[in-house]
């Protein structure tokens, strides 16, 4: 604990190896200590789903928040309107929620439509016969 006094942080984000023991014991710890504490259930694990689900009952009810790591990305990037929103994009995509990009590709079509028209499959055979 004395190195997080240090940093004069009062919010904490856990994880461990295993639930029941490497995030739970911390948690605990620190919300005894006055932190607020979010646990990261995805980013931890367990041998059972029984033994995950007991220690997420006892951290919450002690005062932990559990959430997972999508959640807490999406908490820290706060907003997509920054300068740095892509960068945020690319962990997203490429390490928590690969699915994400077909959302990020269908928003950016989207918008390419409202911009310029929509393409159509004429368009499309036209612009390729334009380029041979």
């Amino acid at each position: 604990m004395k190195a997080i006094e240090k940093t004069g942080r009062k919010t904490l984000l856990i994880a461990g190896t295993l639930t029941s023991v490497c995030m739970s014991f911390p948690t605990l710890s620190a919300l005894v200590a006055g932190y607020k504490v979010f646990t990261i259930v995805d980013a931890s694990g367990n041998w059972s789903k029984m033994a995950t689900d007991i220690t997420l009952a006892r951290v919450a009810q002690a005062g932990a928040m559990p959430i997972d790591t999508y959640a807490v990305l999406a908490e820290l990037m706060s907003t997509w309107n920054r300068p740095d929103a892509m960068d945020f994009a690319a962990v997203m995509v490429d390490h928590i929620v690969p699915p994400y990009r077909a959302l990020m590709e269908s928003y950016d079509k989207a918008q390419s439509v409202q911009k310029g028209g929509r393409e159509t499959k004429l368009d499309r055979l036209e612009s390729a016969r334009a380029k041979k």
